[in-house]
């Protein structure tokens, strides 16, 4: 059972001392001291190997000299498409990507061991929807800490597309991700099937001093660049970064707003997911609202243009991955099953093999609660085609959260 001891919220954004380093779990501990001492101060931790030990990724991708079990994959699963980043090459403020078939992929993996292959550039597996892909193979499950997970709830519940937000990472010594914050402001979390990562992170708000003049981020955390204050002026203003190194078997867990940078120190695999809650709510509504002020501002040239409105809403799906409509589709998602659940119209309200409480039903809909006020609040709200003087209007979600809040 997943449960709190209290529904109430708790102010999540108080000031607290910076962090010297990642806290270490190596014990288990009960949700509630997670859930109020971790999700909701928006503080990083390392889960250790433990709690995962059970796992089958772990006793069948990996081979007895721990490194990871290519040719199990291969037989496995070798006809499955796969993303594939190139390091070496910079797309915007990412990598570029291409399609590969698994097999193919193992095939480049083997010949870097090869030292007559020659140079080739170093390619990283990321975002496989593996469990999208093969559903009949349960290569892991998800640590109760974890389970509350509105995005891939979401995403589970949708009929018009099969997506999620639940991956596999795998590539060889020396790949890596550059300098991000994760979609939506989620929060992730990452485990290692085998293979050793390093991590860099830097706290909410100091990704500021790492941009240029122009305020795009930096690439390259490391980069010899950042000496530069003509390309990174405030650069030495930046404050908290915390290195940690991640083992085989652990699992971090990647605060909301938290931006870092991931190096793979030994071929390695690993297990991630993006997901949002309660907890983090607030900072996906107001990064939804950075992010159209953003575009807003980006075509204001264009403002008196036929359906203006719309067409920042188009760009901002584009952009950010979701609009005002798909966000408040996210919401009422969400809403409904806790409604139904506290009405007795649902049995129960289960995440995999966790089943959560009503304390835990209440504090989700007093959050979503404040997330449809806000929303309301937004003086674009009536401006968008849809929303206006309709039975799909937020208000009613509203007053159903209300309702059965009272």
């Amino acid at each position: 059972m997943i449960e709190l001891s209290s529904c109430d919220p708790v102010n999540h954004d108080e000031p607290q001392e910076p962090l010297a380093s990642f806290p270490r779990i190596t014990e288990p501990l009960s949700y509630d001291e997670f859930f109020r001492g971790v999700l909701e101060k928006n503080r990083p931790c390392v889960f250790s190997s433990s709690f995962t030990q059970e796992w089958l990724a772990r006793e069948e991708w990996v081979t007895p000299s721990n490194t990871p079990n290519v040719e199990f994959l291969r037989d496995h699963f070798g006809d499955g498409e796969v993303p594939v980043a190139d390091c070496d090459q910079k797309h915007y403020d990412s990598q570029e990507k291409k399609t590969y078939k698994l097999r193919d992929y193992i095939d480049y993996w083997n010949s870097l061991r090869d030292p007559c292959s020659g140079k080739k550039n170093c390619l990283y597996l990321k975002d496989w929807h593996f469990v999208r892909d093969f559903p009949a193979y349960k290569a892991y499950s998800t640590l109760q800490y974890f389970a509350s997970d509105w995005l891939n709830e979401f995403w589970h519940v949708r009929s018009d597309i099969h997506d999620d937000y639940q991956f596999v990472y795998m590539g060889p010594k020396g790949s890596w991700t550059p300098f991000h914050a994760d979609v939506f402001r989620s929060y992730s979390w990452s485990a290692n099937v085998c293979g050793r990562k390093r991590w860099v992170f830097y706290p909410p708000g100091e990704d500021q001093f790492l941009r240029d003049p122009f305020g795009t981020p930096v690439y390259d955390v490391d980069s010899p660049d950042l000496k530069d204050i003509r390309k990174y002026p405030n650069a030495a203003s930046a404050k908290g970064r915390i290195e940690v190194i991640q083992e085989q078997g652990e699992t971090i867990f990647v605060p909301s707003s938290w931006h870092h940078q991931v190096w793979n120190l030994e071929d390695t695999i690993s297990i991630n997911h993006n997901w949002l809650n309660g907890t983090n709510l607030h900072r996906a509504w107001y990064f939804l609202v950075e992010s159209l002020q953003q575009v807003e501002y980006a075509i204001r040239d264009c403002s008196d243009m036929d359906d203006w409105t719309g067409q920042c809403q188009l760009l901002l799906h584009a952009t950010h991955g979701m609009d005002y409509h798909e966000f408040y589709t996210f919401l009422q998602t969400i809403a409904k099953r806790r409604i139904e659940t506290l009405t007795g119209k649902k049995t129960h309200l289960s995440f995999g093999i966790w089943q959560t409480g009503k304390n835990h039903i209440l504090y989700d809909l007093k959050k979503i609660q404040w997330c449809l006020e806000q929303l309301l609040d937004d003086e674009r709200l009536d401006t968008i085609k849809g929303f206006s003087n309709t039975e799909n209007h937020p208000s009613h979600l509203l007053d159903e959260v209300v309702n059965v809040l009272s």
